[in-house]
């Protein structure tokens, strides 16, 4: 980092003679901390405590950027650099705020970083306390020892107005796992495996998911094994992932032979690769997608930080925007075709600043070829079901965000059905895409099941899931023991490897991957999956009578377009341009 007298004379120059007004406005304000956080008596040492504060400045041109990117054929992608040529903040956004800062603080005050479209202020709490006219306060996570620092409201002049969208941390207060539900594994009995096999899926039972009942459920089973290409898995929340781990699960459920293959471990934001402790989620990850990609090589991202304060140290950024910065950093040759993500939050606790950059960023990596799969959530449409004091289904964030690919779930195989706690709905904060219009308007004027709850969800919204897969019984070995796990944490991982068996196919043969899906997935491609017309999700227990989404003919927001069918996918993506 640098210090304010190192910022370019010529902008301090330009800028200094002008006199701004004084005055503040509001930028954000919540009502009060998200459900599960309670303030903390705690007292902090606010002089010798320190934040890193991230200013995002107002992008240019973003609207065109996203029908640019909404049109990219597939295998045409954009650089990184033409990306940011068309998105670059105007330099006056850089100048005014560079100017505001330096009237503030003294370069004793604050160390600064000016880099792109981020300004960065390290200082002490009693600093940028001063410097947004807030307040910060300890919470805590109720039934855990996690706390954070975050205040509810905070103020910049208002003539940052239209050149500030995003100040950070102060109102998001992080991630928070799809957690997984973690069974105790038992071995099927002969008895169970007798009324399993009546009419299961070959290498199918009702209470174990294996990749190779995944391979002939899927139609993936005669699969060129690959070796090209790369895909990305995202950890977070100190999830790790552990290699022995792999290598056992390889070699007792592996379909493919690919028992010698292992994964890459890369650090972001200051992550570690530990050898332990096992991490259900990151376990369950890199062995799905891992075991199913074939010998595609395999990276996963280890990013640190959660929005946790750190005792009397540095109050840490949240990891999303972090991560999604540091890949869409890197060089074409490291970038990976396909993304695994089983992270996210309510999105309703989620500022309506943080969630555009984060959905942006999206947009971003889409536009440069990577294929993102993200878990729809395990809370069917809600838990609390209540969103500014009123009755509705919540929906999920990133799913809810229209540059990804949300994936829900299903349970059983004869035939699949919609898992009742799969996450499916409509965003209240981003608008439907144009790729899913004529799709969810057939579902909107056809389906009778939804009749009851139409008062309950934003129907204009953008719609998920995207598609399904299964989310239950999955087999893995965490610390060197088989443990079943359920959730669309298991949904994510297992479309993850197929997408990238797809996009590896298509780069075999002399092509480029398929970059974000969505266009692809509501058009030509949709006679790839399998539909899914039975079963229901839920929610809102005790809140709204009957609340959830049935899977009925067609897309639907339980289970989306459906599962996928390999074989039809892969003569649909061979023959795209």
């Amino acid at each position: 980092m640098v210090s304010l007298k190192t910022f370019s004379t010529l902008a301090v120059l330009a800028t200094a003679c002008i006199a701004r007004p004084t005055s503040t406005v509001v930028f954000e304000k919540i009502d009060g901390p998200p459900a599960g956080w309670v303030k903390d008596t705690a007292t902090v040492d606010k002089d010798a405590s320190s934040i890193t504060l991230k200013i995002h400045l107002v992008n240019q041109g973003m609207d065109a950027f996203h029908k640019r990117a909404m049109d990219v054929k597939y295998g045409n992608h954009l650089s990184h650099e033409a990306i940011l040529a068309m998105i670059a903040p105007k330099q006056e956004s850089t100048d005014l705020v560079t100017e505001w800062l330096e009237s503030k603080l003294s370069s004793k005050d604050a160390e600064i970083t000016a880099k792109g479209d981020y300004v960065t202020v390290q200082a002490s709490v009693n600093t940028i306390e001063k410097l947004l006219h807030t307040e910060y306060s300890t919470f805590v996570r109720a039934g855990t020892n996690e706390k954070t620092l975050r205040t509810l409201e905070y103020s910049l002049p208002t003539f940052l107005t239209g050149h500030v969208d995003m100040v950070q941390p102060t109102t998001f207060f992080g991630l928070s796992q799809l957690r997984s539900t973690i069974k105790e594994h038992h071995e099927i009995t002969e008895e169970e495996a007798e009324i399993d096999a009546v009419a299961a899926v070959p290498g199918c039972t009702g209470t174990r998911i294996t990749p190779t009942c995944l391979a002939n459920l899927y139609n993936f089973a005669s699969a060129t094994n690959q070796s090209v290409g790369l895909l990305g898995i995202a950890g977070f929340l100190e999830e790790y992932a552990i290699k022995t781990d792999f290598t056992t699960f390889l070699n007792s459920y592996a379909y493919f032979s690919n028992k010698a293959k292992s994964f890459t471990c890369a650090t972001v934001n200051g992550g570690t690769c530990p050898t332990s402790p096992a991490g259900i989620e990151a376990n369950l990850d890199v062995q799905y997608a891992g075991s199913i990609s074939s010998n595609v090589p395999m990276t996963y991202y280890s990013t640190a930080g959660r929005g946790q304060w750190i005792g009397s140290g540095t109050n840490t950024n949240e990891p999303y925007i972090e991560f999604l910065n540091a890949l869409i950093a890197l060089p074409d040759s490291t970038l990976p075709n396909t993304l695994s993500i089983s992270y996210g939050d309510d999105e309703a606790t989620v500022p309506l600043s943080y969630a555009t950059t984060a959905c942006n960023l999206f947009s971003q990596l889409g536009a440069r070829g990577v294929s993102i799969l993200i878990s729809s959530g395990d809370s069917g449409v809600g838990s609390s079901c209540k969103v500014n004091g009123k009755s509705s289904f919540t929906t999920a964030f990133p799913a809810a965000c229209p540059w990804v690919t949300t994936v829900g779930g299903t349970t059983g195989n004869s035939p699949e059905s919609a898992w009742t706690s799969g996450g499916g709905g409509f965003s209240e904060i981003f608008g439907r895409p144009s790729y899913q219009n004529d799709t969810v308007n057939t579902w909107l004027s056809t389906d009778t099941t939804h009749s009851s709850v139409t008062a309950y969800f934003n129907s204009s919204g953008r719609a998920y899931p995207d598609i399904a897969a299964q989310a239950t019984n999955f087999i893995i070995v965490a610390s060197g023991s088989a443990t079943s796990v359920s959730g669309t944490s298991c949904s994510a991982p297992t479309t993850a490897g197929i997408f990238q068996l797809l996009n590896s196919a298509r780069i075999a043969s002399g092509k480029k991957g398929l970059g974000f899906l969505n266009p692809w997935l509501y058009g030509t491609a949709s006679s790839g999956f399998t539909d899914i017309t039975s079963g229901k999700i839920g929610g809102c227990s005790g809140v709204i009578s009957g609340a959830g989404f049935s899977a009925v003919k067609g897309w639907d927001p339980a289970t989306g377009l459906g599962t996928p069918n390999f074989g039809s996918l892969l003569t649909i993506a061979q023959a795209t341009a």
